[in-house]
């Protein structure tokens, strides 16, 4: 049964985005020198595809934190609630997380300004960007490995599979997880191709739910291959749910950044900049990094050069984050 307040929240953001939207084409789009691809909202006049900081800026008593990507609410607090705790004291603010956990919601409430820092998964992040008008800061990762998380696209067949290449996988059943997701659909529709594999067309795409659902699949010949993220692989293997000898790669693509933070481009600059330290100075505490793989701090990351393998995807595959992709996405939740 739905939480009435999350429904109530959530209705409440999507309807202040639709107005927000249908508002912020007047008098911004005749101000505005430069947009690129952001919501006439927006404007990005130093053409660092990010919004600028508006006239008026904002910097609230209370700082509310946005989850997406996690399970339910009460995991997200489990998972998150150190970091919270923490971002009270370095803050000297009150921090607080907004219910929903769906990305959608976080995205319609940083917005309508209720959000002020989100988290979003990689594709989700350049929906945020365009139409919340958020600059993404911070990705967890080890300090062992010096950088924040990555991950690649794989294609994975089974360890038996008479497949050697990628076409060979002309004619068969390929696993993408989800249409909205960046390597389950995405990243495959975008870098085939260029292998001389067209998604439905040398190959029929079935939608499996999920990357762990997709590798399922192949191990039980659901399917002939599965395109999945290499971090959801690992982690199964780290559980014992799968082998890596059961699978072959077929393709690995280049990496790219996983979940992210980002912050409102509204928030005044020495709230940006404390912001920016707090991420950088937490230390997880054990519990939290034995929960997020072993990741034990925060690394800074640039959406120019960290996303710009992931927006030329969204490109090259049709699903370039627009005006027309965002309403639809919020009358359909």
């Amino acid at each position: 049964m739905k939480n009435p307040a999350s429904t109530s929240v959530g209705m409440f953001s999507r309807l202040a985005g639709l107005a927000l939207l249908l508002l912020a084409s007047g008098a911004q789009a005749q101000s505005c020198p430069q947009r690129g691809e952001l919501d006439e909202l927006y404007c990005d006049a130093n053409q660092d595809l990010l919004a600028d900081r508006p006239q008026v800026s904002v910097n609230p008593n209370r700082i509310v934190l946005g989850i997406s990507g996690v399970e339910d609410a009460n995991t997200a607090k489990r998972t998150y609630g150190p970091l919270l705790s923490y971002l009270g004291t370095c803050l000297k603010k009150e921090v607080e997380m907004f219910p929903p956990v769906r990305e959608g919601a976080v995205l319609e409430a940083q917005r309508a300004g209720t959000v002020h820092i989100g988290h979003y998964a990689t594709g989700g992040m350049l929906y945020a960007v365009n139409f919340a008008g958020v600059i993404p800061f911070a990705g967890k990762g080890d300090s062992k490995v010096g950088h924040a998380d990555s991950y690649t696209l794989k294609l994975l067949v089974r360890a038996d599979s008479p497949a050697k290449k990628l076409l060979d996988l002309k004619g068969k059943r390929v696993a993408h997880t989800s249409a909205a997701s960046n390597s389950g659909n995405l990243a495959p529709r975008a870098l085939f191709p260029e292998q001389g594999l067209k998604p439905d067309v040398d190959y029929k795409v079935e939608f499996s739910g999920g990357h762990d659902l997709s590798l399922t699949g192949v191990k039980l010949g659901l399917y002939d291959a599965a395109a999945v993220a290499s971090d959801v692989m690992e982690r199964m293997i780290a559980k014992g749910e799968i082998k890596a000898s059961d699978f072959r790669v077929l393709y690995e693509s280049d990496s790219f950044p996983t979940d992210a933070f980002s912050m409102s481009s509204n928030l005044e600059p020495a709230l940006q900049a404390k912001i920016s330290k707090c991420f950088a100075d937490f230390k997880f505490p054990e519990s939290m990094s034995r929960v997020l793989d072993g990741n034990n701090q925060f690394f800074p990351l640039d959406y120019r050069k960290d996303w710009g393998v992931v927006r030329l995807m969204a490109r090259v595959s049709g699903n370039s984050p627009t005006k027309e992709g965002y309403q639809k996405l919020l009358l359909s939740k």
